[in-house]
């Protein structure tokens, strides 16, 4: 009997001992929930386009956050931001940022942004990675395009170039690429003949000027006279005096067919292809004068050559150009047709000196000094034969 109240009394500590770590335990939740009530607070997210609640006992939004269960990264935009003290109420506004792989130049990224468009997404990743990326730099997607989760935007850095075609200076920003390639990508069609002044498979370089020279190649056939040639004939008057044509001479004809090369519209070459004479010319035959001798008044004057020319004739005394007296048998010429101090006869006058020079005389054209006025009415201009001896 006694062993059977042993067994009880142990059975009855053991369940009040149970008894009353349960109780210990229910205080501890009830004194912890009741702290959490009194320190906990509840705001409002707005995040993927719906609302939840979120209560917390941490004392900003950024804490807040980071110990929920939304998943929320660094680069999510949170407004009010992240420091912001947290109040009950409040309501906090999340933009989720989107994974992408940024290549620049092979070097590949990994990251998130919360901007909306390619471009945007650039401009944040360059600030915030430091990659000092261009808005002259090339991009595999139109930088207009709605950013989308995992999107893989390629980056080329570009370098400036100078491009010269056709009258124009473009100067521009590309990626390293070949300059074959660099005329592809601005548009610039190349004819069969026209020059590049660099190999076509040189990689574009910073400051490269590239001119493209525009060659073209026209064929013309022209036609061309092909001048008379003048045959002389002696004939027997005097040395000097007009020619007189016996044939008159005809021009021929000549074709000829020509390849002319025009860089940028400037003519640089010509090559004759082909060429014919259509029709030859005929010489023109003249009568020239050979006599060196005249006879006058049974006298044999020699001389060198003769002209033809207008005279006139003065009086009145005085002294010549050169110093000497007037007096018949003087003359007056223009010293670049006839030299000053040159014997001559004239037809007509007779022999005279040529010693004097007039406003009026010029080229062939002499003055004769008469002794009396009325000699000089006489004689008026008339043409006459002066030959030089």
């Amino acid at each position: 009997m006694s062993e059977k109240t042993r067994t009880s009394v142990f059975s009855l500590v053991r369940s009040s001992r149970k008894a009353q770590i349960s109780v210990t335990l229910l205080t501890v939740v009830f004194i912890v929930a009741s702290v959490f009530l009194l320190k906990a607070k509840t705001i409002t997210v707005v995040i993927d386009g719906g609302t939840q609640s979120l209560t917390t006992l941490y004392s900003t939004v950024g804490a807040a956050l980071e110990h929920s269960k939304l998943g929320i990264y660094p680069e999510d935009i949170v407004k009010p931001n992240r420091e912001t003290g947290i109040t009950k109420g409040l309501e906090v506004k999340i933009t989720r940022s989107l994974p992408v792989e940024l290549t620049v130049d092979g070097q590949v990224y990994p990251a998130r942004t919360p901007a909306s468009t390619v471009g945007e997404a650039l401009v944040d990743l360059s600030n915030r990675l430091g990659l000092d990326l261009k808005v002259t730099d090339e991009v595999n997607l139109q930088r207009e395009a709605m950013l989308v989760a995992d999107a893989k935007l390629e980056v080329r850095r570009a370098v400036p170039i100078k491009v010269k075609v056709d009258g124009k200076e473009i100067d521009t920003y590309l990626a390293p690429r070949t300059v074959e390639e660099t005329l592809e990508k601005l548009d610039i069609v190349l004819n069969e003949k026209d020059k590049v002044s660099l190999p076509m498979n040189q990689m574009i370089e910073a400051e490269d000027e590239i001119q493209v020279v525009r060659v073209e190649e026209k064929i013309e056939t022209m036609t061309n006279d092909i001048p008379y040639q003048t045959v002389a004939q002696p004939a027997d008057f005097p040395v000097g005096l007009p020619d007189k044509v016996v044939t008159k001479g005809v021009n021929g004809q000549h074709e000829q067919t020509m390849k002319i090369t025009l860089e940028d519209g400037v003519e640089v070459a010509r090559e004759v292809l082909k060429q014919e004479v259509l029709r030859a010319p005929v010489n023109q035959v003249v009568s020239r004068g050979s006599q060196t001798t005249i006879s006058r008044g049974g006298k044999t004057i020699e001389f060198k050559r003769a002209y033809v020319m207008r005279a006139s004739a003065y009086s009145g005394g005085g002294r010549t150009a050169t110093g000497h007296e007037t007096r018949y048998g003087v003359i007056a010429v223009d010293p670049r047709v006839i030299p000053l101090g040159t014997e001559v006869y004239v037809d007509g006058y007779g022999e005279a000196v040529a010693l004097d020079t007039g406003g009026a005389i010029k080229g062939n054209r002499v003055d004769l000094y008469m002794n009396t006025e009325d000699a000089c009415w006489s004689w008026g201009v008339r043409s006459v034969v002066v030959y030089v001896r």
